[in-house]
């Protein structure tokens, strides 16, 4: 096991923090969560098919205020069916009760004016996605490094 794993397991870092992904290739969720597995995180995963039910369930759910106030990570496509993840960024960041949330963007390929755009919106972060298992392991570690270990004020309140 990678040492940088072996931090993922200190109890202080296992906070009951919920991590959305939304892609509408069920592949791409399933690769995704199963990092989150492969490194040891015990985060509960939601996943979400298109942005219009993420933003259903975080805005119009009976259990939308938890979902909120336990969310750390939102991991969003940028090309879906329906609602673009742009689009998607757009309304979470535009939501005074979402807005706090970190949201990275993922996508195949890496177009500079999309890679602005994600970021003049308010994304925290543009990753291209990997092509091996590996590579999402990886990925996932970066993640949670940046935006799931730093203690925020929100879980001090839960």
């Amino acid at each position: 096991m990678p040492q940088s794993a072996g931090l993922l397991r200190s109890p202080s870092l296992q906070r009951k923090i919920c991590v959305i992904i939304v892609d509408d290739d069920e592949d791409d969720r399933h690769f995704i969560h199963r990092a989150f597995q492969n490194v040891g995180a015990k985060h509960q995963i939601l996943q979400y098919e298109d942005g219009e039910k993420l933003m259903k369930s975080l805005t119009e759910s009976e259990d939308a205020q938890e979902k909120i106030a336990s969310c750390g990570l939102i991991i969003l496509d940028v090309n879906m069916h329906r609602m673009s993840g742009i689009e998607v960024l757009q309304a979470i960041k535009g939501n005074p009760l979402l807005k706090h949330i970190p949201t990275v963007m993922l996508s195949t390929s890496i177009e500079e004016d999309l890679v602005q755009e994600a970021y003049s919106l308010g994304a925290n972060g543009y990753l291209q996605k990997p092509n091996l298992m590996d590579d999402y392991n990886h990925l996932v570690i970066s993640m949670q490094a940046c935006f799931l270990e730093v203690p925020s004020v929100r879980w001090s309140q839960l």
